[in-house]
């Protein structure tokens, strides 16, 4: 891998110092890591639905879909809750 040039280590600087910069890094959330016991069978599954989808791994395409399945569930919840408000 190449070195960066003295102009573009000047200019990584300079942007590191402006908080415009570092905007982007917030969206980045603390993760926990969680283990649960997958059978063979299905992580050969994920793997081959992964690739298929261009995920990174099968962990990914699994943490988006719970991602997902959890966004869902809690709207169900906020939806349910303000109807019973009403």
């Amino acid at each position: 891998m190449k070195q960066p040039s003295k102009q573009e280590l000047a200019l990584l600087k300079t942007e590191a110092k402006q908080d415009k910069a570092w905007e982007e890094v917030e969206r980045f959330k603390v993760t926990k890591p969680t283990s649960i016991r997958l059978s063979p069978q299905l992580i050969r599954d994920l793997e081959k639905i992964a690739i298929l989808r261009g995920e990174k791994s099968y962990q990914a395409l699994l943490k988006r879909w719970v991602t997902e399945r959890v966004q869902y569930e809690m709207e169900l919840i906020d939806l349910a809750k303000s109807k019973r408000a009403i």
